[in-house]
């Protein structure tokens, strides 16, 4: 009997390490989540993960079904009630599951594409764009009261929700870059879409890639945060001043924005996403940037008189 239950236990253990060395491999590198994403998000995805793996499911179809599920959220969003409300916040929180299931399973199948990173970063903007649009529908409805009018509300938050969701991922791509060298700098993947682009311009269908990538490279040619000169640090000291920054910063990013919404709009209290991505975010972003700009220029400063 007790080697028929240590055979046991020593089958669960390897499952249970098995199945850890797959969520390990479905995960990007760590530095691309989010706090939020990485210990609540994924390990929920990684459910449908391993329910969707042997089925024929592509990692676009995923995407296209988050977009659903987003859109339909802002739909509920723009009913203005209570129940409504709970629905929505419920909606949009399996939108952003499946906008984890998509990558993970694409990782896990080694079939990630430069198509599909831009299918999943329009998925995110069509979303959202539907739950700013139904929130505003449903603020008119639901009869709130705010300091100022609704919209102009939403317009302010909205404004602020892409600012820091851009500055996060500057920085972000910096840690990469001059921390990890994994990346040459944001230049490098704008290349890796020109090249991709070039190759398939001159063949025969192909429309919707060539619109999209057309489309991101626009975007990311506007970007706010562009690098005109490559900056120059020593890789270790950038790495160990940089590290604990990192993580504040995503304090500040998509996921946690939209961490808020769900919240406040559970508790049916708007208000608690206006303070927060209008104020708090805000102070929290200038005094950050502040402790950023001075850590940058006192490694530069180290790397220039070592150099």
């Amino acid at each position: 009997m007790k080697g028929l239950k240590l055979k046991k236990k020593t089958k669960i253990n390897q499952s249970t390490k098995q199945i850890f060395k797959e969520f390990k491999r479905s995960l990007k590198h760590l530095v691309f989540d989010e706090t939020l994403t990485l210990y609540i998000l994924r390990p929920i995805a990684f459910i449908f993960v391993k329910l969707l793996y042997p089925t024929n499911i592509t990692p676009n179809q995923v995407s296209l079904a988050s977009i659903i599920v987003g859109v339909v959220s802002g739909f509920f969003f723009s009913r203005g009630t209570h129940t409504s409300f709970i629905i929505a916040g419920s909606l949009y929180f399996f939108c952003l599951v499946l906008d984890c299931v998509d990558g993970m399973i694409a990782r896990l199948k080694k079939s990630s594409s430069a198509m599909g990173r831009i299918i999943d970063g329009v998925a995110d903007h069509i979303v959202g764009l539907s739950v700013y649009i139904g929130m505003g529908i449903g603020f008119g409805k639901a009869g709130f009261d705010f300091p100022i009018s609704y919209v102009w509300m939403l317009a302010i938050a909205a404004v602020s929700h892409i600012f820091h969701a851009m500055i996060v991922d500057y920085y972000r791509v910096q840690f990469m870059s001059y921390g990890l060298g994994k990346v040459t700098s944001t230049k490098d993947e704008r290349a890796q879409f020109t090249n991709e682009l070039d190759k398939i311009k001159d063949k025969p269908g192909h429309w919707l890639d060539k619109i999209l990538i057309s489309l991101y490279l626009g975007y990311a040619h506007l970007q706010l945060f562009r690098e005109d000169k490559q900056e120059m640090y020593d890789k270790k000291t950038y790495l160990h001043a940089n590290k604990l920054m990192i993580k504040l910063w995503f304090w500040i990013g998509p996921t946690a924005h939209i961490f808020v919404l769900i919240i406040a709009a559970i508790l049916f209290r708007p208000i608690i996403f206006f303070i927060y991505t209008i104020g708090v975010a805000n102070i929290y972003m200038i005094i950050l940037w502040i402790i950023q700009v001075r850590i940058n220029k006192h490694i530069a400063l180290s790397a220039e008189i070592v150099g």
